[in-house]
């Protein structure tokens, strides 16, 4: 059950497995829920698998329940940029079986993922802090909305918040994980999203003293295609719920300075690739 694509945008990471684009070819027998011509974003198969899968091309072929329709309202750059960190973030979230009212920590608050995770806490009810340094601590706080802000270079989240710890911890910086766990609740989760300098040791140790009944859970988080997901995240941000910040929009040609600009870091929100 594939769908052909023909793609208009693309977020960039690694192979920038993710877009947007209009439906050209529906196939297989069970193919049955989207049409020529619809609107509609996946994340691709080239980000999870071992292959060459990417979408940096005109055209891609998608598990049918790997998209989602694009509601009206929703830009195309948008679209482009939100499957890959909107949906770390949702699986980040519901790895920890959020309630309404729980106090929600996200480090790296005005990144890709980071900023669609405070955004999405702050739509589930929780109380959202956000970490992040100081040239995006304001924004976090007036744009994205979250509850309260840490200034990383001023204030030290553990002193912070070592007599009142967090229910659900996102976390996607390398060496992070002691400084997560120590800022959680007993039977609090933490939701690690996978990077090139993750500890699995580490968190593989924090899972089992949390089998013991020593502290709180752990999830490595790897994101993976959804699109019913997908679908809802895309509601929320026709709602006006969620909003992705778009740093930059860049032609097909001009790749490689996409990735250099993603690549010298601390960029806010997501770099968006234009397919001609």
């Amino acid at each position: 059950m594939h769908q052909a694509l023909r793609k208009v945008s693309c977020g960039t990471s690694g192979l920038a497995a993710l877009l947007f684009g209009m439906c050209l070819l529906c196939l297989g027998t069970f193919a049955v829920q989207f049409k020529k011509g619809d609107a509609v974003a996946a994340l691709a198969p080239g980000y999870y698998t071992d292959t060459q899968e990417g979408t940096y091309a005109q055209y891609a072929a998608v598990e049918e329940d790997h998209l989602a329709r694009l509601p009206e309202g929703v830009s195309v750059d948008t679209a482009g940029g939100v499957p890959l960190v909107a949906l770390t973030a949702w699986q980040a979230l519901m790895a920890a079986s959020p309630h309404q009212g729980q106090r929600l920590l996200v480090f790296a608050a005005s990144g890709g993922v980071g900023h669609i995770a405070v955004q999405l806490g702050k739509a589930l009810g929780l109380y959202v802090v956000g970490v992040a340094g100081p040239s995006n601590a304001a924004w976090v706080k007036e744009h994205l909305g979250a509850d309260e802000v840490v200034d990383y270079s001023k204030q030290d989240v553990t002193e912070l918040y070592a007599k009142n710890p967090f229910d659900i911890v996102v976390d996607s910086l390398a060496d992070n994980i002691g400084k997560s766990i120590s800022v959680l609740k007993p039977n609090g989760h933490h939701s690690h999203i996978m990077n090139s300098g993750t500890n699995k040791e580490a968190l593989d140790k924090v899972q089992d003293q949390h089998k013991q009944g020593k502290g709180p859970s752990t999830s490595l988080i790897f994101v993976k295609p959804n699109g019913a997901q997908l679908a809802e995240i895309l509601e929320l941000i026709a709602a006006g719920k969620v909003k992705l910040e778009v740093a930059k929009v860049f032609p097909l040609s001009d790749v490689a300075e996409a990735h250099r600009q993603v690549k010298a870091g601390h960029t806010r929100g997501k770099v968006v690739l234009s397919i001609p």
